[in-house]
């Protein structure tokens, strides 16, 4: 054991230890190397591993030529939000607290080895979570890069220096530039609250369409900021755009219900009435 050594490097250590197959060798050198000392004395250290883990991913790469690698999942709803968090943050606790699915939760570190999902509804919206294992595989982030926004974990009951220092990092190192919040883990959490100040830093807005003499409809049509009454009928129908003749909006117009043309850029929550044929 190195000196100085934290206790989250002897645990990724006796994991590689443990591990019996290459790929959990290979999770948990990437582990022991991002926790390993830094300091002058642990120089050839940090080659060792370094040289370890160039070899097992030779070994890796040897072996899935031509194989397919995953660097999205498939989106569940309006947005996709990836969770990022240290282990034992407290990302699965929030995820079952946010969403409709059930993730093993326990005290022992990085029992999550593989992205769990799980779909909120709220005002309207279906947001997609997406809790990402601690061990950072480089395979796991690849589907960060590609969702709408990042769900910072961090646990404040701990060190949140050392915990922000090194989402950070992990932020520069996979260019992870998302829009994104930081969330407590393991308290209690408002979830109209949290998807409240997501939705702010997103770049989205929610459109509630009605037909004429109809009920204003409950799920929203998501769409970027600066949308025009012309891009949600295209959304809509593809003939609303060839027969259009005007449309109403409720919300950011001057006043309720006033007719609009094609070009009128809606805002957040807006009211959608259009009128073709």
């Amino acid at each position: 054991m190195p000196a100085n050594a934290t206790p989250e490097y002897a645990q990724a250590q006796r994991k590689y230890l443990e591990a019996r197959t290459r790929e959990e060798k290979l999770v948990a050198l990437e582990e022991m190397l991002r926790t390993a000392p830094k300091h002058k004395g642990a120089a050839n250290l940090l080659k060792e591993l370094k040289r370890r883990l160039a070899k097992l991913k030779a070994q890796e790469e040897g072996g899935k030529k031509g194989a397919r690698r995953i660097t999205s999942l498939p989106k569940e709803g309006d947005v996709q939000i990836c969770m990022i968090g240290l282990t034992q943050s407290g990302k699965s606790t929030l995820l079952s607290k946010l969403t409709n699915t059930r993730p093993e939760i326990s005290n022992r570190p990085y029992t999550t080895n593989r992205p769990e999902m799980g779909v909120a509804e709220w005002t309207g919206v279906k947001i997609q979570l997406v809790e990402i294992p601690s061990t950072f595989h480089p395979q796991h982030m690849a589907v960060c890069r590609n969702a709408d926004g990042i769900m910072w974990v961090y646990d404040s009951t701990k060190d949140t220096a050392r915990q922000w220092s090194e989402l950070d990092d992990i932020r520069h190192k996979f260019k992870l530039d998302k829009p994104g919040v930081d969330v407590e883990g393991k308290k209690d959490v408002n979830p109209g609250e949290i998807f409240s100040r997501l939705w702010s830093k997103l770049g989205l807005i929610r459109i509630y369409t009605k037909e004429p003499g109809g009920k204003i409809q409950t799920k929203a049509l998501v769409l970027k900021e600066g949308a025009t009454v012309k891009t949600a009928a295209r959304v809509l129908h593809q003939d609303f755009v060839k027969f259009f003749r005007y449309a109403r909006v409720w919300g950011s117009a001057r006043f309720p219900g006033e007719k609009v043309g094609l070009d009128y850029k809606l805002k957040d929550k807006d009211v959608l009435e259009i009128h073709a044929g």
